[in-house]
């Protein structure tokens, strides 16, 4: 009996805590819900060594429905090296991610997708998700990270609880995808994966400030998760 009491106590002071931090925790996800978005295609077209040789930066009628802005744009370096840079915003994470990872994407297409799982970059500090997508006899090296609510997240768990908070609660939160990709052959697949680390490297320093905490958060709320 004197277990049971002690155990509802338990419970009712868990229950207070949770009360007293919601109302931090609705301002800290409101505040940056009303940040607003950076304009993607005023990100440089010149990048460290890397020139841009096309772009789009109108969204499909289907992306439209559930983003609110994207950017392709393709990269080419002096020494020939090509990468495409991919962007996609959505303003509400609340009910189901507009923001939907690249695996999902590529399987839609009619790509098989390897899961290589996670890497480390240097600068910025912050992780990265890689991948192989392959269709017929093209294989594309793939890298990408997700922003949500100002902080880099890669990992499936986190996404579906951030979704799920964020329903909870009601908060409008945004959320980025940021994809880095390049055609590949088993030969240069771990070359072209340190060439992608390079180019997000010079993105990285060739931004401004606004456009650094769109893109790659704040640093330091992702370093300490």
């Amino acid at each position: 009996m004197q277990f049971k009491h002690k155990y509802k106590q338990l419970i009712l002071v868990c229950l207070l805590v949770a009360a007293g931090l919601l109302p931090y925790c609705l301002t800290v996800e409101r505040s940056d819900a009303s940040r607003n978005a950076v304009d993607l295609a005023s990100i440089p077209q010149q990048i460290g060594q890397w020139q841009m040789t096309s772009q789009q930066v109108q969204a499909s009628s289907f992306e439209k429905s559930f983003l609110n802005d994207v950017l392709y744009r393709i990269y080419e370096r002096q020494d020939g090296k090509v990468v495409a840079l991919a962007i996609a915003y959505g303003a509400d994470q609340r009910q189901n991610f507009s923001i939907h990872a690249p695996e999902g994407c590529y399987r839609a297409s009619g790509y098989d997708v390897t899961s290589l799982g996670l890497t480390r970059l240097s600068l910025p500090d912050m992780p990265l998700k890689q991948l192989f997508a392959q269709k017929d006899k093209a294989t594309e090296s793939v890298q990408y990270w997700i922003v949500l609510n100002g902080a880099v997240v890669t990992n499936h768990f986190e996404r579906k609880f951030k979704q799920f908070y964020y329903s909870l609660i009601g908060a409008r939160a945004g959320g980025v995808l940021v994809r880095v990709s390049s055609l590949t052959s088993s030969n240069d697949s771990a070359r072209n994966f340190d060439v992608q680390k390079e180019f997000i490297t010079s993105l990285y320093g060739a931004l401004n400030g606004e456009q650094r905490i769109v893109l790659f958060g704040n640093q330091q709320l992702s370093a300490s998760r």
